[in-house]
Formats: structure tokens, C-alpha cells, sequence
């Protein structure tokens, strides 16, 4: 499936991930910009949603970055079963690109650029509209515990005098319940500056960066993926094994006796189903891209069928799995979906995705079940 045919379908997943993003922030920054009933918003709350997650989170990033693999925020959210049919089918094409982790990467950054803004956005409405007290409250934290790490939050904007912490400010915005006199407005709402920097250094600016970043790399990816698609396509005798639009043969049988490879972690009282369809195993072994016990060279004369969640997009992990298995007398993928009742029958877009993706493969079909129990 060539990339400039998903692109609607991916343009859709961005916008809706930037959406949701968007909605998040309003409702994250909205649930502690509302204070407590007399409108107080705890000072150490906000720099936690606005300094210390987006910290962990770009850092979370970076190290995904650097070290590859992973699908992200983006594809966890992906995952939720609420996005239209033919955009996770379009998400699944774009696995067999093997730029799907990339792209994955890339939303997990407009994910959070947009969640940014929707924060920023929020927090700069409630300070046209209403009078926010920023205060602070803490059973073991004095005044002089709290002035240095306020001061190092703001050592990226020192040249911003007015947005700066200052030990009589922190003494002056400090909060007790029960302390029945209150604080003048001018003094807590002091902070407003400190907390627009803290927004704009620690979770806006360098995630834009980070989008940025990510965005090159797909579209470096992509272009490597241009060029190696140009080169496939020119007239060689192995390129119709490499052609993704081809689909594999599809089989409803599987030649006895077979071993069962078990990508898909199903539950043990699945196996006995499908061996009720299909007739014994001489043996069930789990595998996985975390898991090593992988028969890698079969019995002679023996079938292999892998187990794979139909409605998953396959993987380059797995199709690196399935390259090195030796020889054997079938080598049977079998796209599974099943429900707390049974297994079910798999839908006819799964099983051509899926049959698609064994035909980038050597000698591997695909195997659909008689009946769904």
C-alpha cells in the first residue's frame, strides 16, 4: 500500500489526537485552576502539572527517541476502540511501511504540543476572566525549603525580573486553612507571571521543539522509504515476493501434526478451541518480541500456525521472527478475534491485511478457521 494513499486517513488520526490533546489540557489545567471552594489554586499543584509532568514526559520522549521502538503515547491512545474503522486499517497499512513507529512518535508530539496549548489557552482565559489567588500550602515545606527550587524553576527566564520567586512573596502567598485573615488579591495574584513561565519553558516550548524533531524523522523516514520502493519496483525475480499489494494464499486447513507459536497471548481456553477446529498441537509455545523461546527450526515434516490478533496491524518485529523460521511442511499465519464468549469470525478487512503481510514473507500463508465457536 503505497503512503500517498493513506495520508487522508492519516491526516484524520492527527487531527482528532490533536483535538483530544486539546481537551485534555483544558480539562487537566481547569481541574486545578478551579482552586478549592473559596478559589484558592495551591501553587505546588500547578508547577507538578506544568513543570514536573512535562519534565518526566520530554524526557520519557527523548529516550524513546534515542533508543527506537515503543509505540508511544499516541498509539495508546490509538488503541482506545473509538476511532473510526478505516482509520486503524489506514494505521495498519502503514505498518508494512515500517514507518509506523516513527509516525507513532511524531502524533505522541502533537499529542502533547496540543495538550500545551489547551493548558496555555485555559490558564490565560481564567486570568482575563476572573481573579485567580495563587497560594500554597504545605504540612512539612517552610517559606525558606521552597525559595531555591522556585528559584532554580526560574533560572531559564532570570531576565524577566517581574516573573521571578521571592522569599517575601512566597512568605506572603503562604495558606493555612485555619488561619481565619486573609491575603489582598495584589499579592496573590503576583504569581500569574511566574506560572505563564513555567508553562511556556517547561512544557510548550520544548515540545514544539520535540515535534519539530520527530517531524524530520518521519518524513526521513518516508524518503527512505521512496527510494527503497523505486528500487523494488524495478524488474528483478524477487519482486513480486515483495510487492505488499499481493495478497498470500488462504487456507482453511493445516496439515497434521502442527505446533502452535502464540504471538497473540491468548488464554488457555482459547487453545482448546481452536484445536477442537483444527486437531491437537503437538506443542503451544508463547512468543512475543520480549520473548526469546522461538523455534527457529521446526520438526521435519511438522506445520507451524502463528497466532496473531486479527484486528493488530502486523508488525516488523514479527515478520523478522517469521523470516527465520527454518523450513517445514506448512508455515500458517491464523488471525485470531475472539470475545469472552468464543472466538469469532475475523472480519473480511483483517484478513486481507493480514494476507497482505504474508505475502511479504517466503512460503507463508494464511490460515482462517471453518467455524467461529
Amino acid at each position: 500500500m503505497k503512503h500517498e494513499t493513506l495520508q487522508p486517513a492519516l491526516k484524520q488520526l492527527s487531527l482528532g489526537l490533536g483535538l483530544f490533546g486539546l481537551c485534555c489540557g483544558f480539562l487537566a489545567a481547569y481541574s486545578v485552576l478551579s482552586g478549592d471552594d473559596d478559589g484558592r489554586v495551591n501553587l505546588l499543584f500547578l508547577l507538578i502539572l506544568f513543570a514536573f509532568l512535562p519534565v518526566v514526559s520530554l524526557l520519557l520522549s527523548i529516550f524513546l527517541l534515542v533508543k527506537g521502538g515503543g509505540k508511544g503515547l499516541a498509539g495508546w491512545i490509538l488503541d482506545i476502540p473509538l476511532w473510526p474503522r478505516h482509520l486503524t486499517l489506514a494505521l495498519s497499512r502503514l505498518g508494512l511501511t515500517h514507518a509506523r513507529e516513527l509516525w507513532l512518535f511524531y502524533q505522541t508530539q502533537i499529542f502533547a504540543v496540543s495538550f500545551s496549548l489547551g493548558c496555555l489557552l485555559l490558564y490565560l482565559l481564567l486570568l482575563l476572566g476572573s481573579d485567580i489567588s495563587f497560594v500554597w500550602r504545605s504540612t512539612l515545606l517552610e517559606p525558606d525549603d521552597l525559595l531555591p527550587a522556585l528559584q532554580a524553576i526560574g533560572t531559564p527566564w532570570r531576565f524577566w525580573p517581574e516573573a521571578q520567586a521571592s522569599l517575601t512573596l512566597i512568605e506572603q502567598t503562604q495558606d493555612f486553612r485555619l488561619d481565619p485573615q486573609g491575603m489582598s488579591q495584589p499579592v496573590v495574584g503576583l504569581w500569574w507571571k511566574y506560572i505563564l513561565a513555567t508553562q511556556l519553558v517547561y512544557n510548550l516550548l520544548p515540545r514544539s521543539l520535540m515535534l519539530l524533531v520527530a517531524g524530520q524523522k518521519y518524513q526521513a523516514r518516508l524518503q527512505q522509504n521512496l527510494k527503497q520502493h523505486v528500487l523494488d519496483s524495478q524488474p528483478q525475480a524477487t519482486a513480486a515476493a515483495s510487492d505488499v499489494n499481493s495478497l498470500a494464499r488462504l487456507t482453511r486447513s493445516v496439515t497434521l501434526p502442527y505446533t502452535l507459536l502464540d504471538w497473540a497471548d491468548v488464554s488457555p481456553a482459547n487453545y482448546e478451541r481452536i484445536q477442537q477446529l483444527l486437531g491437537g498441537a503437538t506443542g503451544i509455545h508463547p512468543i512475543g518480541p520480549l520473548r526469546h523461546q522461538f523455534v527457529t527450526h521446526p520438526p521435519a515434516n511438522q506445520s507451524l500456525v502463528v497466532l496473531v490478533k486479527s484486528w493488530e496491524p502486523p508488525l516488523a518485529e514479527l515478520a523478522d521472527r517469521l523470516r527465520g523460521i527454518g523450513p517445514s511442511a506448512d508455515k500458517l499465519i491464523l488471525p485470531l478475534d475472539w470475545n469472552d464468549t468464543g472466538i469469532r469470525q475475523t472480519t473480511p478487512a483483517h484478513l486481507e491485511e493480514w494476507r497482505r503481510f504474508a505475502a511479504t514473507l517466503t512460503d507463508w500463508q494464511v490460515l482462517q478457521l471453518e467455524t467461529s465457536t
